[in-house]
């Protein structure tokens, strides 16, 4: 089972409906084979107000399927500067279906828990999000929309609500 290197680059930005935003920049280091993935990002994030600084990311993904259509998959990420947390993210089952040549629609339903260390407390929800890849040579953009605090499903303030994007360059 070959195992394939690939690096890239990306920005990412969420914007939830209540005006709240966060926006990513990094890059990635991604092992893969055709059952799954292991990767590392390092970044930058801020919410372009008071909170900015340094992101980790160490993620990995298992396919159920040889063609990686069902998978599940975690993410850990680390912020460190004006705020300090450590988020897990996990998607027991994730569904990403290539409609295209070059394009993808996915969904991805989690749980994720979080502890910020400034106030030693710990969060967590579930939550999903339903987006299209859309491929162009080396480069990739993604659309999504997401519903956060599914627990609370009755809650459909816009708090709960976003809008993320993200555009990737492979090297």
């Amino acid at each position: 089972m070959p195992i394939n290197k690939t690096e890239s680059c990306s920005v990412s930005t969420y914007q939830n409906f209540d005006g709240s935003n966060y926006t990513v920049a990094g890059v990635e280091e991604k092992f893969s084979t055709n059952r799954g993935y292991a990767a590392g990002f390092l970044g930058f994030g801020t919410d372009f107000n008071k909170k900015a600084g340094v992101v980790f990311d160490i993620k990995s993904g298992l396919n159920y399927d040889n063609q990686g259509i069902f998978n599940q998959n975690l993410r850990v990420r680390t912020k460190m500067g004006k705020g300090e947390s450590i988020q897990v993210r996990f998607s027991p089952l994730s569904v990403d279906v290539p409609v295209g040549e070059k394009t993808n629609l996915y969904l991805n339903p989690h749980y994720s828990g979080q502890i910020d260390f400034k106030t030693n407390r710990w969060t967590n929800s579930a939550g999903a999000f339903a987006g299209v890849t859309q491929k162009f040579n080396n480069t990739s953009v993604s659309l999504e929309i997401q519903r956060y605090n599914l627990q609370d499903i009755k809650d459909n303030s816009p708090a709960n609500w976003g809008i993320n994007a993200i555009i990737t360059y492979k090297f």
